[in-house]
């Protein structure tokens, strides 16, 4: 599916006559020692040279798409399945979400599949089933936690958060999660890794009934992240293949079903990633044109 995802997305831009830049990371060999302190080092240099500091991180899909040049594609997949990553010269570098999994999910997954480009692994599949104990795979782990999660912003958030309590609440887990844009798991295990909590702290919430979404709207109300991949289930694409289709539909150069039949979608979902525009009411004829 990622391959043909890929070919269809070149297929559009040679149509359109766009030629995709790239702006990957340089490649980082994995060196004898510690792969983790690797990764940590590694993800630290990647954000300085973005510019991202040690801030949290807003969008990381659009980050790949748009400043990384990353070809970045979110299709339903079985749930043990988070993502795919494959590299060549040709096509570039291409990730897949599965787009069943909750933003903060497919977040720390995108950055995991960052990690395998960063050292230029030509193929992967993270399989939650599948217990991958290579020095690639630790690699890339150790890359996402450093890369979503910076080792200095976690603690410095948490002293915020947590001044005068002496437990870890749902509260603060919650409010730690939305910051850095992950699942509620994954910054618990965080927490354990920099040891701002104990080991088992996640088994804990786990064995007490666990932290609920019902939970996240009462603490974060108007700000919980509407995840329209997932729970509307409206665009089973990213933004930027989403445009690519909508211009070369309204264009003429493909047809619905041409467009269907390349992008892997029926009818009903192509219709609704085309017509985004026309929802929000930003194509009308006399919108403000390109100058350039």
């Amino acid at each position: 599916l990622l391959n043909r995802l890929a070919r269809a997305e070149v297929e559009l831009e040679n149509l359109l006559g766009i030629r995709r830049a790239r702006n990957y990371p340089a490649e980082r060999a994995i060196l004898p020692g510690d792969v983790k302190l690797q990764a940590e080092q590694d993800a630290l240099e990647l954000r300085q040279q973005l510019g991202l500091g040690i801030g949290p991180i807003q969008d990381i899909v659009a980050l790949l798409e748009l400043q990384l040049g990353v070809r970045v594609f979110i299709r339903r997949l079985p749930d043990r399945i988070s993502g795919l990553f494959a590299f060549d010269e040709a096509t570039g570098a291409c990730i897949l979400l599965n787009g069943n999994h909750p933003r903060g999910r497919r977040a720390l997954t995108a950055a995991h599949e960052l990690g395998h480009l960063v050292t230029r692994q030509p193929a992967e599949v993270l399989d939650e089933e599948q217990i991958e104990e290579s020095r690639e795979e630790r690699y890339a782990h150790a890359f996402a936690r450093s890369f979503m999660m910076p080792a200095r912003a976690v603690m410095a958030h948490f002293k915020e958060l947590t001044a005068g309590a002496k437990n870890l609440s749902r509260r603060h887990v919650i409010e730690l999660a939305h910051l850095f844009g992950v699942s509620r798991e994954a910054l618990v295990r965080r927490l354990q890794e920099l040891r701002l909590v104990p080991a088992g702290a996640w088994d804990w919430f786990e064995r007490n009934g666990g932290i609920s979404n019902e939970q996240e709207r009462e603490v974060l109300g108007d700000r919980v992240v509407n995840d329209r991949l997932r729970e509307e289930k409206r665009l089973p694409t990213t933004v930027r293949l989403s445009l690519l289709a909508g211009t070369a539909w309204k264009q003429g150069l493909l047809s619905e079903g041409q467009l269907a039949s390349l992008l892997h979608l029926d009818r009903v979902e192509l219709r609704r990633l085309i017509q985004v525009d026309e929802a929000e009411g930003s194509n009308g004829d006399d919108a403000p044109e390109l100058l350039a």
